[in-house]
């Protein structure tokens, strides 16, 4: 039996595990055997949650350990996948039951895909992506490695995400648009242009707040 290290203790590191939780009833892949985390007391006050066992750093991964990267910085999760990688640490993905896949979509590596997640025919989504609760991807959509969809995001028809853009809740991406890479879309704003390359966007409809330089 597998062991599950999800990395990351903080919120989002909580709410992952809920979803192993949930995912492993359906399947009986593995047991959760705890948490990386630097800090030591993310868990002190929250019941029913297994250990913080070490930091990233200082783990070495054993031969049934298998991991889950729980942080909501494009950037940083990058960065703690990358140290457990070349360990030779092994990641999987996990998707919710309650999420629906449609035909020839193809999801890549380390996928974290929450519940009520609509992904449409003929989409495809790199690595180490996040889709939160409730998002909808059209049909034919892009999107890249290193992104993260907040909750009730919606990606119309062929629309293009590129990599390490974060979209934040209840966004929207109008059909044949692209928001291009290391964008950061502000919630509830509607992207009816493509974006400029590593800016920050926000409203409705969404213009350059400042760049991310």
């Amino acid at each position: 039996m597998k062991e599950l290290l999800i990395i990351g203790a903080r919120g989002f590191g909580r709410e992952i595990y809920n979803l192993a939780l949930i995912c492993n009833e359906v399947n009986q892949n593995f047991v959760i055997k705890g948490f990386l985390d630097d800090k030591k007391n993310a868990l002190d006050g929250y019941e029913h949650y297994p250990p913080i066992i070490n930091t990233v750093e200082n783990y070495q991964p054993t031969e049934n350990d298998v991991f889950v990267c729980a942080l909501g910085n494009v950037h940083y999760k990058k960065k703690y996948t990358d140290i457990i990688l070349q360990k030779n640490g092994k990641f999987i993905s996990l998707v919710h039951p309650k999420a629906t896949i449609y035909t020839n979509a193809i999801i890549g590596e380390r996928a974290i895909v929450t519940d009520n997640v609509l992904i449409s025919c003929d989409t495809q989504i790199g690595n180490d992506v996040i889709i939160h609760a409730g998002t909808i991807i059209g049909h034919d959509v892009k999107i890249g490695n290193n992104c993260s969809l907040g909750a009730h995001t919606f990606c119309g028809g062929y629309s293009v995400i590129e990599d390490f853009v974060t979209i934040h809740p209840h966004s929207s991406v109008m059909p044949h648009k692209t928001v291009r890479k290391n964008c950061i879309v502000g919630i509830s704003s509607v992207i009816i242009k493509n974006t400029i390359e590593n800016t920050t966007l926000h409203g409705n409809p969404a213009t350059v707040l400042f760049s991310n330089d």
